[in-house]
């Protein structure tokens, strides 16, 4: 008789996170990765990436985010979400992101780039919220190409970042 066990998504994530930093040690010692271990290293990431987009059980995205995240997509930006790790139910907090690179021709066209993107990134956390509750806590950080994301700029509300996706619709979100 055998006995399959089933592995949490902590499980998983310490699991996964462990083989990542032993790859990575392997690859610092040997001096560079071979084409198998940066399959591996990719895999690893992409999973790690699926697991903290899933919500800890009873919450879920602030309306006001998932709409930037719907409104980013639909004008052919990248979006992120990064929940907490699993395990840290006890804090729980949430990154949203939405991310446009700008075309070669629309470097070409600028006067002045710094970043070559427009990237903000708003935290949400539970602290003094009520059970499966988050709020932005902070103002997050913002960059545009013409002020650098070294400099860690904060990011403006809610409607000016909707503003500017809306001003710059990737060019596939065009056509």
């Amino acid at each position: 008789m055998t006995t399959t066990t089933i592995e949490t998504l902590q499980q998983e994530y310490e699991r996964l996170s462990d083989q990542q930093d032993l790859l990575r040690t392997q690859v610092r010692n040997a001096g560079g990765a071979t084409l198998e271990q940066k399959d591996r290293s990719r895999a690893i990431a992409r999973r790690l990436r699926e697991i903290l987009a899933i919500p800890p059980a009873g919450y879920a995205l602030p309306k006001a985010a998932a709409d930037l995240l719907a409104h980013a997509e639909a004008h052919g930006w990248d979006t992120a979400v990064r929940w907490t790790p699993p395990g840290w139910e006890d804090a729980v907090s949430v990154r949203v992101g939405v991310r446009r690179e700008m075309t070669i021709a629309e470097k070409k066209a600028a006067a002045y780039c710094r970043s070559g993107a427009w990237l903000y990134e708003l935290t949400y956390h539970s602290r003094d919220c009520p059970a499966g509750k988050v709020k932005r806590f902070g103002a997050g950080r913002g960059c545009t190409p013409d002020m650098a994301q070294a400099e860690y700029p904060p990011a403006p509300s809610l409607k000016a970042i909707r503003a500017v996706i809306t001003a710059n619709p990737a060019p596939q979100a065009v056509a």
